[in-house]
């Protein structure tokens, strides 16, 4: 797990430092949130936790449950000021997965009938006894966490 405060090479940590200029809508003690400056669609924002993990899956429980703690309350204030009639809430965790800033973040995207984003993405199927097989994998994993 990568943590650090803070990563001065980091586009988001600037952003932090208030040493990069952001449109913010939220600050809390451990994250922040902000439009994004180039959005797909008018108010998407980013919830940024403060301090630097690249990835989701580095992040502590109890800073992920923060974050996402504040999903919903966010998710609505972006329906009531664009008017959206639905949402995307979207983690890119890794570059493989299209992050492209290492710093753990959400995206709240509007969405609205006719826009440009393509959705869903192709779908796969198991074979028989391979959900149970990764199941028991996943079930594995958990358990040496």
């Amino acid at each position: 797990m990568s943590h650090s405060p803070r990563d001065p090479h980091c586009v988001f940590c600037k952003i932090i430092a208030g040493e990069i200029p952001s449109t913010r809508v939220l600050e809390t003690d451990q994250a922040i949130a902000f439009l994004d400056i180039n959005p797909v669609n008018k108010g998407h924002l980013l919830i940024v936790p403060r301090a630097h993990y690249p990835r989701v899956l580095d992040l502590p429980d109890d800073l992920s449950a923060h974050v996402g703690s504040l999903v919903p309350r966010l998710a609505r204030a972006v329906h009531d000021a664009t008017g959206a009639e639905d949402s995307n809430v979207i983690i890119n965790s890794g570059r493989v997965a299209g992050q492209t800033v290492d710093h753990c973040h959400w995206h709240i995207l509007p969405r609205f009938q006719g826009d440009p984003v393509r959705w869903p993405w192709p779908q796969g199927s198991y074979a028989d006894g391979e959900a149970s097989q990764m199941a028991d994998a996943i079930i594995r994993a958990l358990k040496s966490d």
